[in-house]
């Protein structure tokens, strides 16, 4: 039954303009009914729209839901909801507004729905909304809109939503995650030229270029330009005024129709507890009294940030009562968002946009975002969880953004996320109170996309990760980027991470405690394969299994600004890094157990560097070739590249530890008020000081390594470096290692330790002795040291401060032997110019694996290929130099470069495109030119003797056999194809191997016949 057609209704056409109060069905036949007015399907009435039927609004109209819809089309038949304007005119119904309780339904089946401004709107969070096999198309504001304070479950299944003007998905209720948003006025009189200032505290944060503001009328902002903006920025303290001013980083103020837009050059991003402040004047008020309400929105890449709902409220009149924004008592929420097999294409804003105080259930799976201009899904709230599974996105900005507030939980599997400015990106903003960052990624494609793979940035908040199996690759920044107060409890695991244009991972913390890094593979990145560093403490970090190698930066850093304790790095493959296969570094020495096993660290720049931490233990590590020499190494002060092993004490101080020294530890201590801080910290447990030449000395809780317990006043001078109140002579131990192949097979770096200063008295150890007995060094005979072993054949020891024990060594390799390639360098003697030459390593051998990479470089020009021997060249008019060195499938070096010399022919040059070789272990460099083919002068030369020899040996054969008296002795004979022979030899070894290989078959053939001769010539 349809509702009350009106009276003159049209043939074919069925308007609809009274309420649905009982149970109605549209069918198509009956159809197309079009509601020329607002209407509305009361409570308990369900409007039921069978298969085929099309709806008409016309502009303006919505359809209001307080009972049920149920539009029940089919694939063949589906039920279409559009404009009753012709197509072309742009005449919006405004939406379908869903306002049910909780025994109310909105389901949409093969439904399409276009033309409006809004697709579904809801006000209400009791009931449900259901969309499946459904399209939402041509909407200037959004597909699904959510108002109110709350939101009901929201479904959509295998549904395309597509041209959209805004968000597709937008559940902001009320004003989402704002705190505070208020207008105030120089006067409230009517008619008045006054200054605004809005003050805008958003909650939680949020990034920036364009503040918009909506006011009621064109006429009150016409004047606002440029001129009349007094101020703008953020006030980080909540005193009112301006502590970070934005004043140089506007870059227009425009005004179109009622609106007014602040442009700025760059994007802000302000905190949760950051407030935007922005004054202006130019501002005419209305001519009428009473409260107008003004839009408020800020931008981010032309999409708003903002729920709809964010309002500054502006008062008119002296005898209207002034508007003061009070925050709603409940809680903005969302929940229940699920997202399934669905497609989001043509999307100005983002695909789903949710913003809230509380954000949960929000479940997107084996959907498409294709073209979405905005985020593929962002979220903004003070907590929320959500989950991510096997979806595809491609967004303008990130593919799945995350803002919080404190605390957030974030699940994501198998999604490829793709071509977005960031893959995922998790912000904490919260300044004060601790939070939690849980993020769970396993099997996701994190790829090509503008700045980082995955983005994860706190204030305050603790990171708990896990990210296994994933693939960051070919994103311009890091594939990991790390920011957070502390990550702990984390494991990161048989990931993918390669040619990123910056680190692979990058840790950047306060604190990070109980990591577990293993089976990575980390490649072909621009800066680090992995770096962690870290202002206070990393401790109980395990990195194993990894392969860590052709990266331009080091293969694995860990960094701190205080302590490194209990880091175990185990069982890697470290090679072909521009920087160190392993860096451990900190400014201070200290007690740190450092445990470094079973690794491979192979052709990188530097060895193994360790800085600071001297309870180390260094075993059964393949440390050899470290002098890569086709990158520049990044600079690690006091450290040479090509240096194998490098151990140094902390620069800027030393972590003293209190527990069981000989004497009372306050006696060692001159510093009255440090000492006074040490005996009051002795009363709450274990306590170690601080002492530091570059900032305040303090005394920390060894429990809790990064917290201050209390500061001291003035710093040490430079000359406290190390100090152990009970340490032993070596407690740095390096041994059962094969160290060969450098510049510098070690270099130990400890300063003597200092006794007294005007700061401290320091009571240790006068000398630090590493222990490096048992190692390996390239020669049975050990390394080379000028006083301790000068007969020692294998890589250089260097003592710069303390001292090295490495006596007894081992006399071979502990594990596998490593040796160099050979590159062996074929090409013409001489080409005529412009001709193509071909130019060719194939015959370059490897000493460990195979040949992997060759370096040409042809007239000074790199010209680097990899797993192809063979380089095109085109000749030019002069003689062209070709050098090249390779490198073995782990980056090994070869030792030197072949070099050849083609010369530029003439047209009728007989030496044209002779082929030719040159070997690195040749010697000095020779021009191909003078010894290289056949057809070369010496090939000639070679030739003519032999043919020379052939033919008079030959002929006095037979006058011999004649019994004739011969022309030439037999022994100037054998004279003249031995030098014929000679001369190809020699020419092959320094010029072509073909020459050699026919010299050897000549003399071969030769022999043979002078045999034959001789037995003749005997018996005869």
């Amino acid at each position: 039954m349809s509702s009350a057609p009106a009276a003159a209704a049209p043939p074919a056409v069925t308007f609809v303009e009274t309420p649905i109060q009982s149970d109605t069905t549209w069918t198509a036949d009956e159809g197309p009914y079009r509601l020329i007015r607002s209407v509305a399907i009361e409570p308990g009435a369900t409007l039921t729209i069978r298969p085929g039927t099309e709806v008409q609004l016309a502009e303006g109209v919505s359809l209001t839901v307080r009972g049920s819809l149920q539009a029940e089309g089919t694939a063949e038949r589906p039920v279409r909801i559009t404009q009753s304007a012709p197509s072309g005119r742009n005449l919006r119904w405004e939406t379908i507004r869903y306002n049910g309780t909780e025994s109310s339904t909105l389901s949409l089946r093969h439904t399409t729905l276009h033309g409006g401004h809004s697709g579904i709107t809801t006000t209400s969070g009791a009931g449900s909304v259901t969309i499946v096999d459904s399209r939402l198309e041509n909407f200037s504001v959004a597909g699904i809109s959510v108002n109110g304070t709350a939101m009901p479950p929201v479904e959509l299944t295998r549904s395309t939503l597509t041209d959209i003007g805004g968000h597709a998905v937008r559940a902001s209720p009320s004003t989402g995650a704002v705190e505070e948003v208020e207008l105030n006025t120089t006067d409230r009189r009517r008619n008045q030229t006054v200054r605004h200032t809005l003050g805008l505290a958003l909650g939680v944060g949020v990034s920036m270029e364009t503040i918009r503001l909506r006011y009621p009328t064109e006429r009150s902002v016409r004047d606002v330009d440029a001129e009349t903006l007094d101020r703008i920025g953020l006030d980080t303290d909540n005193d009112g005024d301006i502590d970070r001013s934005l004043d140089d980083d506007v870059s227009d103020v425009s005004v179109s129709g009622r609106r007014v837009e602040i442009s700025l050059s760059r994007s802000v991003y302000v905190s949760s507890r950051d407030r935007l402040i922005v004054e202006y004047g130019g501002v005419v008020n209305p001519r009428t009294r009473g409260v107008y309400p003004i839009g408020v929105s800020v931008l981010e890449h032309r999409t708003p940030q903002l729920s709809d709902g964010v309002h500054a409220m502006y008062v008119v009149g002296e005898e209207t009562t002034p508007f003061a924004y009070t925050r709603p008592t409940d809680l903005t929420r969302v929940r229940g968002i699920t997202v399934s097999q669905s497609v989001f294409d043509g999307i100005d804003g983002a695909g789903v946009f949710a913003a809230a105080d509380i954000v949960t259930g929000v479940r997107i799976s084996e959907s498409r975002f294709t073209d979405v201009r905005g985020d593929g899904v962002a979220i903004r709230a003070a907590q929320s969880e959500s989950s991510f599974r096997d979806n595809r996105l491609r967004a303008g900005d990130a593919g799945i953004h995350v803002e919080t507030r404190t605390q957030t939980t974030l699940v994501a599997s198998e999604n490829r996320i793709s071509e977005s400015e960031t893959g995922i990106r998790v912000r904490q903003s919260e300044r004060r109170v601790r939070g939690v960052t849980r993020v769970t990624l396993r099997g996701n494609e994190l790829v090509a996309n503008d700045r980082n793979g995955l983005e994860i940035q706190s204030e305050t908040s603790e990171g708990e990760l896990l990210l296994a199996n994933n693939t960051m690759s070919e994103n311009g920044g890091d594939g990991v980027a790390l920011s957070n107060w502390a990550i702990k409890d984390s494991r990161v695991s048989g990931n993918q991470l390669f040619d990123n244009g910056d680190d692979g991972i990058a840790i950047d913390s306060h604190v990070v405690r109980n990591l577990t890094l293993s089976r990575n593979r980390i490649a072909d990145n621009g800066g680090d394969g992995l770096d962690v560093s870290v202002r206070a403490l990393v401790r109980d970090v395990a990195a194993t299994d990894n392969t860590i190698s052709d990266n331009r930066g080091h293969a694995l850093a860990v960094r701190s600004d205080l302590l490194v304790h209990r880091v175990a790095v185990a069982g890697n493959d470290l090679t072909n890094n521009g920087g160190a296969g392993l860096l451990v570094s900190t400014p201070l020495t200290h007690n740190g157990r450092l445990s470094v096993t079973d690794n491979v660290l192979v052709a990188n720049g530097y060895g193994l560097v360790a800085r600071g931490t001297l309870n180390a233990t260094v075993q059964r590590n393949d440390i050899v070739f470290n002098t890569n020499s086709h990158v520049r190494p990044p600079p690690l002060p006091g450290v040479d590249p090509g240096t194998g092993v490098y151990i140094a004490e902390g620069p800027r101080g030393a972590v003293l530890d209190q527990s069981d020294p000989d004497a009372p530890f306050a006696e060692l201590v001159a510093n009255p008020r440090l000492r006074q801080q040490i005996e009051i910290t002795r009363l709450w447990g274990d306590t170690v000081a601080v002492l530091r030449t570059d900032g305040v000395s303090h005394v920390r809780s060894t429990t809790e390594g990064a917290v201050d317990v209390r500061r001291v006043d003035g710093t040490l001078p430079t000359g406290v470096e190390l100090s152990y109140a009970n340490s032993t002579p070596d407690r740095f131990r390096v041994a059962d290692n094969d160290i060969y192949g450098h510049d510098t097979g070690m270099e130990i770096n400890i300063t003597q330790l200092v006794t007294a200063n005007t700061t401290a008295r320091i009571v240790t150890d006068s000398i630090q002795t590493v222990n490096a007995e048992s190692n390996y060094w390239g020669a049975a005979s050990g390394p080379y040291h000028a006083s301790i072993l000068p007969e020692g054949e294998g890589d250089e020891v260097t003592i710069t401060n303390g001292w090295v024990d490495f006596i007894p060594v081992a006399d071979a390799p502990t594990g596998q032997q490593y040796r160099r390639p050979t590159a062996r360098l074929d090409a013409p003697s001489a080409a005529e110019p412009g001709s193509r030459i071909d130019v060719s390593g194939a015959d370059s051998t490897a000493g460990t694996g195979s040949v992997t990479t060759y370096h040409f470089v042809v007239n000074g020009t790199n010209h680097t290929t990899r797993d192809s021997a063979d380089l095109r060249l085109q000749m030019p008019n002069e003689t062209l130099s070709v050098s090249l060195a390779v490198e073995d499938d782990l980056g090994i070096d070869s030792n030197a470069s072949a070099t050849a010399r083609v010369r530029a022919a003439s047209s009728g040059d007989a030496a044209v495109s002779a082929p030719g070789s040159q070997s690195a272990a040749s010697g000095p460099e020779q021009g191909v030119s003078s010894g290289a083919g056949l057809r070369s002068a010496w090939g000639l030369l070679g030739g003519g003797c032999l043919l020379a020899a052939l033919f008079f040996g030959g002929y006095g054969m037979v006058r011999t056999v004649r019994n004739q008296p011969v022309p030439m002795r037999g022994v100037f004979v054998q004279a003249l194809a031995a030098f014929g022979i000679l001369v190809w030899l020699v020419a092959g070894f320094v010029g072509s191997t073909q020459l050699v290989l026919v010299g050897g078959a000549a003399g071969v053939v030769w022999g043979g016949l002078t045999l034959v001769a001789y037995l003749l010539a005997t018996r005869l």
